[in-house]
């Protein structure tokens, strides 16, 4: 059972103007759902299945690219069109969706295997950062994570010269999606398990830093991308539950007799369509939510010209609206 830890949240952040999207769904081609979206330079939306397949939506239907071998969670496009997938089960992994190739880029980090690896960006100069939730849950197993408040997640850099891997932090509350920003002055990570988005800069005075860019998020963030927009979108999978967030700064006692209870009577999460959208102050432009029988549990969101893709870890289907005027 994980180490229980005691946290006061942050105060939720006042919401604003609230939008439902009108969804169109789009079936994928097996079950399990993708984790991440990508929306590739040439205009090409991307993800990865539960089954290892990375399929590429070409004239409305969905094609298979390849497969990783284990579970693709995040997607980033390199510049030679080839991707870098966070794998759950191999780590760090190259893929070339021309031939379907995959190479492991990062499998160990400090000789440990790198489990759930998340999401990742890439600079110009080749220097890759990316994020790991953590050493002891899954994607399919994140409960007791979510009620012991975790820090175990790792946030690293990758040097392309010798491909040594530098940890910058291994405390992070389930370290999620990672964004960059567009000038690479600083890259940002969510933190799930502490409804916040974390930023470490990368230039100027405070080079080497880390601050909140966003804190006191209304729901979990997952996934987060840089839209065509300039705006930084969030997937929301949840709103926080008050019951947890109750029991967070409390005597850890209580959480540890509330992960004896069986999942099925424990509170469950809202069953919600939940993105954001913040500019690079960390004001709130957009706030879509809705309900939709075939659609939920947003993990990944990704903006291009106006037309917001989103998946769902879960979920047979991808979904996509347009950004209201």
């Amino acid at each position: 059972m994980a180490q229980i830890q005691r946290w006061r949240p942050s105060v939720t952040r006042s919401r604003g103007r609230v939008v439902a999207p009108d969804l169109t769904i789009v079936e994928l081609p097996a079950p399990g759902g993708g984790e991440d979206v990508l929306i590739t330079t040439a205009g090409q939306v991307v993800t990865g299945l539960a089954n290892g397949d990375v399929v590429r939506l070409e004239d409305g239907r969905f094609r298979v690219l390849g497969n990783t071998g284990g579970r693709p969670l995040g997607i980033e496009e390199l510049p030679d069109g080839t991707f870098l997938i966070c794998d759950h089960d191999l780590g760090l992994v190259g893929f070339d969706p021309a031939s379907g190739d995959t190479a492991v880029v990062v499998g160990d980090i400090a000789g440990e295997h790198l489990h759930f690896c998340s999401n990742a960006v890439v600079l110009a100069d080749g220097t890759t950062y990316l994020s790991s939730s953590s050493p002891s849950a899954s994607v399919d197993g994140y409960r007791d994570d979510a009620v012991a408040h975790v820090t175990r997640g790792g946030f690293y850099r990758l040097d392309p010269a010798d491909n040594t891997v530098t940890v910058l932090r291994d405390d992070l509350a389930f370290a999620n999606g990672v964004a960059l920003a567009p000038d690479e002055s600083f890259v940002l990570v969510a933190e799930t398990l502490s409804y916040r988005i974390s930023r470490y800069w990368l230039s100027g005075p405070r080079a080497g830093k880390w601050d909140y860019f966003v804190d006191g998020l209304p729901g979990f963030p997952d996934n987060i991308s840089i839209g065509s927009d300039g705006l930084l979108w969030v997937s929301l999978p949840a709103p926080r539950q008050p019951v947890l967030d109750f029991l967070l700064p409390r005597n850890p006692l209580l959480r540890r007799a509330l992960m004896l209870i069986p999942e099925r009577l424990q509170p469950q999460p809202a069953d919600v369509v939940w993105v954001q959208a913040y500019d690079l102050t960390g004001t709130l432009v957009h706030d879509y939510e809705t309900k939709h029988r075939d659609f939920g549990f947003v993990t990944a969101v990704a903006e291009r010209d106006g037309v917001v893709w989103l998946s769902a870890l879960h979920n047979p289907n991808l979904a996509k609206f347009v950004v209201e005027d």
